[in-house]
């Protein structure tokens, strides 16, 4: 996934912004769109003015970019953002560092209101195996029973799952697995073949059109228990009937283009396209009105 569009110092999607903070990772997931990434490191100052920047114009903020809590001022930028009163203060993490519920306790204590933890299974074998690196499922998991222990009930917590050729079929037991821990916000995000590991790789980026039965079995089954996002994928990929599950695009992305359809399509305001090298994958014939 490619970055959405720079303005001045910190990135939008839609009407959300993102500073971007981490400079490295605990993990080494194959399906990070990161990966093919250098971020330089940014001091304390230069973050706070991106704060101070985003709060001119919004009152949501998310900190980001590789593994933000590996920063060791990332207590002190919350509680900054929190001082500025933004009305959300949220973080996106692998939850490997709230494994510690002293750590967990001061980031919500300095004003964090919104986690959204990535995962890629309900278990260590197959979350493991694409983190490529080992504890990191036991690691989440205790981070996530810490953050549904410390967090206030107005407080979000999102699951976001990468669904790969690895993992799409365990989609009902890792829905079960989630909701039934007690998480009440899951986003469901595919991998695009983003980065160079994955280019050409159809062991990794699973097709849509294998994946969307499970998406509409789990929207039926867990409706209301959860609610649900489906990221990347556009409303083509779904039966009629479903097309109102469709969220096409997290991020604006120079790799998706128009294909025919598209001409012609309901949706064309809210979808930016597909991505074009996952059609290089799959090809395009999946993609119906």
């Amino acid at each position: 996934m490619s970055l959405p569009k720079l303005k001045e110092h910190y990135y939008t999607v839609g009407n959300s912004p993102f500073t971007y903070v981490g400079h490295r990772c605990n993990n080494r997931c194959i399906f990070c769109f990161e990966a093919d990434r250098h971020f330089n490191y940014k001091s304390t100052d230069q973050i706070k003015e991106e704060i101070r920047i985003i709060k001119k114009k919004f009152n949501y903020i998310n900190f980001m970019g590789q593994e933000p809590t590996l920063r060791k001022d990332i207590v002190e930028l919350i509680n900054y953002a929190n001082q500025l009163k933004f009305d959300q203060i949220g973080i996106t993490t692998n939850g490997r560092m709230f494994t510690y519920l002293d750590f967990t306790r001061k980031m919500f204590k300095s004003g964090l209101s919104q986690v959204v933890l990535t995962v890629a299974g309900c278990d260590k074998n197959i979350h493991d195996l694409q983190t490529l690196s080992k504890g990191s499922f036991d690691d989440a998991l205790k981070g996530l029973k810490n953050i549904l222990i410390v967090k206030k009930p107005e407080d979000s917590l999102i699951v976001n799952i990468m669904i790969t050729q690895l993992n799409y079929f365990k989609l009902p037991e890792m829905i079960r697995f989630y909701t039934d821990l007690g998480i009440q916000e899951i986003n469901i995000g595919h991998v695009l073949p983003l980065n160079r590991r994955i280019k050409k790789s159809k062991k990794i980026v699973a097709q849509m059109k294998k994946v969307v039965p499970y998406l509409i079995k789990i929207q039926e089954d867990y409706n209301k228990k959860a609610k649900f996002l489906f990221i990347e994928y556009p409303a083509c990929i779904f039966p009629i009937k479903f097309r109102h599950l469709a969220f096409p695009c997290l991020e604006e992305n120079p790799q998706k283009i128009r294909i025919n359809i598209c001409k012609k399509c309901n949706y064309a305001d809210k979808c930016t396209g597909i991505d074009k090298d996952y059609i290089k994958l799959y090809g395009q014939e999946e993609f119906k009105l």
